[in-house]
Parts: C-alpha cells; sequence; structure tokens
C-alpha cells in the first residue's frame, strides 16, 4: 500500500511541477509609453486609414493580474474606446473571448503548432509559428505569446502579439511585437 503511495507521489509531483504558470515580472499595470512603425503594420494587416487613426490616437494601457485560481491569470486591455477583460487565463488553454471590436475571437491550445524558430528575447533573432489552429496566452521562455482569431465578421483581422521584456534608453519597457507581411509593429509600454 506504501508503496502505491510512493509511486502516485513520484509521479505526480513532476508532472505539477512542469505546469506552466505566467513569470512573475508579467503581473502588473502597463501604460502605453510609444511605438514604432505601428500605423504600417496596421496598413499592412489591411486596415483602412480611418480604423488606423482611430487605434493609433487611443490609449492604451494592458493589465495582468494574479487569479484567485492557481495556475490562471486575469489580463485586461483598456483602451480608450473599450476595455476587455479576460479572468482565469490558463496558459496554453483554449477559450471564447470578445475584441476590441466587440466580435467574439477564438482562442484555442496551440502548444503543440508553436515552433520556435529563434526568438529575439530568448538570444536570437526571429519566431514563427505555424499550425492551422490559432494560440492565446502560451510562454516560451520569457516570452509570452497571445493569439487571436476572430470567429464573427467584421474588420478584425488574425493577430499574434509576442510580449517581452526589454530595456531601452535605461527604461525597462513591456515591448508588444505583432508582424504583418513582414512588417513589423513595437508598442512600448511602461509600468505604472
Amino acid at each position: 500500500m506504501y508503496g502505491l503511495f510512493f509511486i502516485l507521489f513520484v509521479v505526480a509531483v513532476p508532472v505539477a511541477s512542469n505546469a506552466k504558470e505566467l513569470p512573475e515580472k508579467f503581473y502588473g499595470k502597463f501604460d502605453l509609453d510609444h511605438s514604432e512603425n505601428f500605423d504600417e503594420y496596421l496598413e499592412a494587416k489591411g486596415y483602412g486609414w480611418f480604423t488606423r487613426k482611430l487605434v493609433t490616437f487611443a490609449t492604451f494601457k494592458k493589465e495582468f493580474k494574479k487569479s484567485d485560481k492557481p495556475g490562471k491569470f486575469d489580463y485586461s486591455n483598456l483602451t480608450s474606446k473599450k476595455n476587455v477583460h479576460y479572468e482565469g487565463v490558463e496558459l496554453g488553454k483554449e477559450f471564447v473571448g470578445e475584441g476590441l471590436d466587440s466580435t467574439k475571437h477564438k482562442v484555442e491550445d496551440q502548444s503543440l503548432f508553436l515552433q520556435l524558430r529563434s526568438c529575439e528575447a530568448c538570444g536570437a533573432s526571429e519566431w514563427q509559428l505555424t499550425g492551422e489552429r490559432d494560440v492565446t496566452f502560451d510562454l516560451v521562455g520569457d516570452v509570452l505569446f497571445e493569439r487571436h482569431n476572430p470567429i464573427e465578421k467584421g474588420e478584425a483581422k488574425d493577430e499574434t502579439y509576442e510580449y517581452s521584456f526589454i530595456n531601452k534608453d535605461g527604461k525597462e519597457y513591456l515591448l508588444v511585437k505583432m508582424e504583418a507581411n513582414g512588417v513589423v509593429g513595437k508598442r512600448f509600454y511602461k509600468r505604472m
């Protein structure tokens, strides 16, 4: 009988310790400080002039909070146009959430389809997502990926965001990178 408990303990502990959790440094509130190449990125995504101007001039804040549920977090994208909240997010798990355009976005577990060719924040130069399914919050090294696939009609497009921390001009920023048709947009958020 004791042998069975020992075997269960030996098997359960490594499984529990392999669970991915959001690193501590992501928790907090972040305010958009500046952007690089963001309008060009939106244009490459196919957004019209009016939509690009609305997005470019909106205020943006991001917030990551620990959830009441172990191993999960709450995420808020706060803008002057609309606020979006996701509660009880678990890395690598699918869910349906509302986008900034008020349409439903499908967010699925894509851990198996995430292929890291290289990652700037991990000491390399580029990354790539492959596969036909969608991913939302997933962690590769110290980089958090968020992917949305709108499931309702509207102007929203598939989106992938890469979150990492960088130092620029002596300040630490939460960098959110996105890419469309070879055009990379960057948004720099300072911790509040």
